[in-house]
Order: structure tokens, then C-alpha cells, then sequence
């Protein structure tokens, strides 16, 4: 190699170290210069990463939804007629016919359709194409439904969009506020507000409305503060998307139209060709698969108002469907804007966000079924997310605008304090709705102790809120059944003695889910009690090979068990009259137990520790009681 190569490479060498260290200079002077843009992105990993990571995933009403998107694209169809979905006698139930007890697929004209708005499917197609390629489908090889799979699409979309509004919350407050105030209100809105809690753990209608409705209210107060001028075409057809992916956002769009028409009329005509072109496209979707204009779900006749005045207090003040309950940052908010309502600039828009918000709670109350079912805090009220940080945007601009004026007359303490209610309230909101998206005991508390829909007035019941499920035991139920003979329990008539800790009932078992699961039963404690228990342990060779069980009577120790066989076995131990009272609980502490998840056998998130066929309830001294039973042992 000749020296004069060497000589070349070299400064070929040294030039690129200078271009690269040329580069890098470059690379800080932009992001000197662009500290929005690297904010946002920070924002969107970050909100991201929290969303995806956070376990408890809440696909009931979306059940389907990608599977739709997924038949969009394959079949260009919006039946789901080419799947081998179970047909099954039709149910009518929420104005529609229904295929069986599957409430989220609807039947028309022999066809499979999914009932509830189509437009989150639509929008999702681009995405759940890029997946079916990656191997995550809704579907399986041989076209039946695949829940596993609708999860996955369903938590990586949900996350990557409730990220993006997180992005856009952020730009809305930079229009307004200094940069730390803008990540506030962006941080607070993203981890404070339904969007952790309940639109970014599942593709419901209002995951894609508060993305979209965000960014119309970005349009609104870039035109506002004359630094955007509104497209009319985009904004309609924003619009227009918001009411196919939900239909209470027609509240939004009969406010906005209203304003425009006051305040920005020389757009209206291109605004309402538009809307008119886009909703005649739904009416002929609606007309050619479903035989009207509207689908059944879009139906007026849903809302009647028959529970009007409970239904809208629970929406404001319910332990478990409050809005202000589960986002105690309002509280703040509504502060700030009367406080500081002399120094609100854009007041037209205030009084448009308020609008859109009353409007809202007005319909949703309209509903016999207000609390949304199976649902955490107050998800009907999810979309009203972008509406609040557009006026959390403009109180704290009118407070920290007329911070210098009135500097004379508020003292730093007063600011301090100020500042110090509105941390302790944001803090609140923060911890409520990370625990919808964290904890599954507030997931498991619509259906245990007692089904949410069976029993309403568990919704007024500061006792178990829900957002303190798993952190306080459930109330202790007013009847104790009597311990008699054997309970089985896959029967309807176990749920009786279970008090917390307890799966649903399966096939022959019903397993305990948690590291501790009671029951109660009254007896007379002036005698023993022989207690038989059918059960096996939740174990797994060499990952994880026992389970301890700790037996407890009214707090006192009765058993001791270390079980390393998941074979069933009958055990049997005597409730001693001394430790008996004639209400009695009775509890298992399960150390060891783990989900099937954490171990890799599969996605059940349950904590399992053991599963019971029976128990039952014997007299020691009553050879006739005791039976043969003991001996006794069905294979699982």
C-alpha cells in the first residue's frame, strides 16, 4: 500500500470527522431552534410507552372493530359474513337484533354487521393492514375470531393514537402558553384525564373522537389567535369523521357550525357543502346495508330521559362514574376560568367548549343505561377531554397574563397556594386514572362482588369506590347463608358465600384470583364444623412447583397447606367452636399465587392460587353427614 494512498484515506478521514462534527453543530443549532418539535416527540414516546405498557386492557364494546378493519381491506366488505362467526339465534336488545348473546354484532338481512359506529374501523384499516402483514390479525387461518389478536391491534393502536393527542394538547397550549406550562397541560391531560384511564386501553368510539376533535380544536384556536386561518373542507370533513366514529359528536358539530355561522361566515358555504356531501356518503352507506338512513345505533329513539336527574348527577359526583371525581383537576379549572374570567380573551370560544360540554352530559343522560356498563370512571364522558384542556389552555392564560398587573394585589403566598391546590388536584387525577389503567382489581370490580348492571346502586356506594378496588376490601355482603351441606361451586347459588378474591365460575372450578380470596357462611358456634374442600393448586413444573395456602378462620389460623400436585384433592379440617361466630369468614392466603401470563403459558392475567370444585359443611360427630365424599375425586 503506497504512501500516497495512506495520505489520501487520511484526510479523506479527517474531512469526514469535520463534516460529522460540522453535522452535529447543526443538529443542536435545529434543535436549539426547534424545541417544540423535540418536546413533542418526547411527549409522544413517552405518553406512548406508558399506554402500551400499562396491563389492563378494557376490549368489550371494540370486541370486533378490527376484525371489521381487517374486512375492509380483505373482502372489501362491511359484513362480516366472510368469518366463521357462530350464528346463533337473533336477541333483540338496544333497537337492534343481535347475533345471541354476542351484543356487539348486530343482524341484518341475514348478514353480520358489527353495531356500533363503523368509523373507528375505517380509520383503522391503514393500520391493521401493516399488522396483518407483521402476523397480528383479528382473525385466524381458519376465519374464526381471534380475541388475542383483536387485543393486540386494539392496545398498540389505542397507545399510538392517545399519544398523538397528547402531541396535539400540547401544540393547542403552545398557541397560548410559555413552553413548561404547555407540557403541563399536555402531561395532565394525557395521564389525568379518561385518556390514560380508559381511551388509550382500547379502540372505544372515543379513543379516535378525542384525537380528532383535539385537532379541530386546534384549527379553532389557531384561527382564533390569528395564526392559522380555518379550512372550512378540512374542518367538515373533521367533523363529519367525528360523528361517524361517535354520534354524540353532533353536539360539537351543531356548536361549531353556530359559530362559524356568527363569527366566521365567510367560510360557511364551503363548511356546509362539505358536512352535506359527507353525510349524504353515510346516509347511502346507511341506506344500502341497512335499509335507512341512519344505522341503528344512531337511533334518537335510544335516548329517552327517563332517569335524567340520577343519571346526570352521576355523571358529575358518582364514587364510580364521576367526572369530577375521577378528574378532581376540574375543580381547579373551574377556578381558574371564574376567578380569571375578566382576563379571558377568547371568550367566544370558552362559551363554545361550554356548550359542547353541557350538550354533552345533557345526551348522555338521556340514556336508562347511564353508567356505561363495564366500563372505569366516567368513560362517557372521555370525549369532553380536548373541550376541557382547551379551557384549562385559555384560564390559565387568562391567570398568568394578568400576573404582572395584578402583582400588587396577589401576594406569592396566594400564587403559591394557587399552585399547590392545582399539583395536589393534578396529582389526584393522575393516581385515579393510572389505577383504571394499572390495576385489574378496578376492572374486576364491575363484575365482583356483584354484577355492576344487576346492581346499580353499587355506583352511589362510597364504601367500594372503584377506583379504590383492590386497595380496600369490598363491603362485608348483610347476609351470611348458612353453612349446610355441600356447595358446589359452578352453581348460581355459590356466589353467595364468596365474598372477594374469586374468578368467574368455568366448567367444573371456579378459581380464586388474587394473593387472597374469602368466604363467608353463618353457623352455630356452640358446636365444630368439619370442613371438606375439593381444590387444586395453580402450580407448574420446575417454573413454578408450589402453592402455600394459609386458612385462616375470623383471622385465626385453622390449616396450613403446601401443595405441589395440580392433581384435585379433598382436604378436610375442623372450624372449631372456639374460633366460630355466628357471622364467620373465612380466608385463604396464597402467597404463591401468579398469572399464567407472568409464567408464559399464556395471556390469562388472572392470579391464580387454587381452584375449588366444592366445599362443604359437615357435623364431625354425624358419621351420615360426612359420607364418603372425602375419598371422592373427579379429574378436572
Amino acid at each position: 500500500m503506497s504512501d500516497n494512498y495512506i495520505d489520501k484515506a487520511g484526510l479523506n478521514g479527517t474531512t469526514n470527522l469535520l463534516s460529522a462534527a460540522n453535522g452535529g453543530r447543526h443538529v443542536k443549532k435545529w434543535a436549539r431552534s426547534r424545541p417544540d418539535v423535540i418536546l413533542a416527540a418526547l411527549i409522544f414516546i413517552t405518553t406512548f410507552l406508558i399506554f402500551w405498557f400499562s396491563p389492563v386492557h378494557q376490549v368489550t364494546d371494540s370486541s370486533y372493530s378490527m376484525l371489521l378493519s381487517q374486512s375492509l381491506w380483505q373482502h372489501r366488505s362491511f359484513t362480516l359474513d366472510d368469518y366463521a362467526i357462530p350464528r346463533m339465534k337473533p336477541l333483540y336488545q338496544d333497537n337492534a337484533f343481535k347475533d345471541g348473546e354476542i351484543y356487539q354484532l348486530e343482524v341484518v338481512n341475514n348478514h353480520l354487521y358489527y353495531f356500533f359506529p363503523p368509523g373507528s374501523s375505517v380509520l383503522s384499516v391503514p393500520f391493521v393492514f401493516v399488522m396483518n402483514q407483521l402476523g397480528i390479525s383479528a382473525a385466524r387461518a381458519d376465519g374464526s375470531y381471534n380475541l388475542n389478536g383483536e387485543v393486540q391491534l386494539e392496545a398498540i393502536l389505542a397507545a399510538l393514537l392517545m399519544a398523538a393527542a397528547a402531541v396535539t394538547f400540547f401544540l393547542i397550549a403552545r398557541l397560548e402558553l410559555p413552553f413548561k406550562w404547555s407540557l403541563l397541560v399536555a402531561l395532565g391531560a394525557a395521564l389525568g384525564t379518561q385518556v390514560w384511564s380508559t381511551a388509550s386501553r382500547a379502540m372505544w368510539s372515543d379513543t379516535w373522537g378525542v384525537l380528532i376533535s383535539a385537532v379541530v380544536i386546534y384549527f379553532l384556536l389557531a384561527a382564533g389567535t390569528g395564526k392559522r386561518e380555518i379550512k372550512p373542507v378540512l374542518l367538515a370533513t373533521l367533523l363529519a369523521w367525528s360523528y361517524f366514529v361517535r354520534p354524540t359528536s353532533s353536539i360539537a358539530i351543531v356548536a361549531i357550525t353556530a359559530y362559524l355561522f356568527l363569527h366566521q361566515r365567510r367560510y360557511i358555504l364551503r363548511f356546509l357543502i362539505t358536512g352535506a356531501a359527507w353525510l349524504a356518503a353515510f346516509f347511502a352507506y346507511s341506506w344500502i346495508h341497512f335499509g335507512k338512513l341512519l344505522p341503528n345505533y344512531y337511533s334518537a329513539s335510544r335516548l329517552n330521559f327517563h332517569s335524567f336527574g340520577p343519571a346526570l348527577t352521576g355523571h358529575l359526583i358518582s364514587p364510580s362514574r364521576g367526572l369530577l371525581v375521577y378528574t378532581p383537576a376540574l375543580v381547579f379549572l373551574v377556578y381558574l376560568l371564574l376567578r380569571y374570567r375578566r382576563g379571558i380573551t377568547q371568550r367566544r370560544l370558552v362559551r363554545l367548549a361550554l356548550f359542547v360540554i353541557v350538550g354533552h352530559l345533557i345526551v348522555i343522560s338521556g340514556f336508562d343505561h347511564w353508567w356505561g356498563g363495564f366500563c372505569y370512571g366516567s368513560r362517557l364522558t372521555a370525549g369532553l377531554v380536548p373541550w376541557l384542556v382547551l379551557l384549562a389552555v385559555l384560564g390559565l392564560k387568562a391567570r398568568l397574563s394578568g400576573a404582572a398587573t395584578a402583582a400588587a394585589k396577589t401576594s406569592r403566598l396566594a400564587w403559591a397556594a394557587q399552585l399547590s391546590l392545582g399539583a395536589v388536584l393534578l396529582a389526584a387525577s393522575v393516581f385515579i386514572n393510572a389505577r383504571g389503567a394499572i390495576a385489574r382489581e378496578t376492572w374486576l370490580w364491575n363484575v365482583y362482588p356483584v354484577n355492576v348492571d344487576r346492581q346499580p346502586e353499587r355506583l352511589w356506594s362510597w364504601r367500594e369506590p372503584q377506583m379504590l378496588a383492590g386497595l380496600v376490601q369490598p363491603p362485608l355482603p348483610r347476609d351470611f347463608p348458612p353453612a349446610t351441606g355441600e356447595i358446589d361451586f359452578v352453581a348460581d347459588n355459590s356466589a353467595r358465600h364468596l365474598w372477594y378474591g374469586w374468578s368467574g365460575p368455568e366448567a367444573e372450578v371456579r378459581w380464586t384470583d388474587g394473593p387472597e380470596a374469602a368466604l363467608i357462611f353463618s353457623a352455630n358456634p356452640a358446636s365444630d364444623i368439619l370442613f371438606q374442600i375439593k381444590l387444586a393448586p395453580f402450580v407448574v413444573e420446575r417454573s413454578h412447583p408450589q402453592q402455600r395456602v394459609n386458612i385462616n378462620l375470623n383471622g385465626q389460623l385453622v390449616q396450613r397447606l403446601t401443595l405441589t400436585s395440580n392433581a384435585p384433592q379433598v382436604h378436610e379440617f375442623v372450624l372449631p367452636r372456639q374460633q366460630l361466630r355466628s357471622k364467620n369468614i373465612l380466608t385463604f392466603e396464597l402467597p404463591d399465587a401468579r398469572s399464567p401470563k407472568s409464567l408464559g403459558i399464556n395471556d390469562d392475567l388472572r392470579v391464580l392460587g387454587i381452584a375449588v370444585w366444592w366445599i362443604r359443611f359437615a357435623d364431625p360427630n354425624n358419621p351420615a353427614q360426612i359420607a364418603s365424599r372425602v375419598n371422592e375425586v373427579k379429574t378436572p
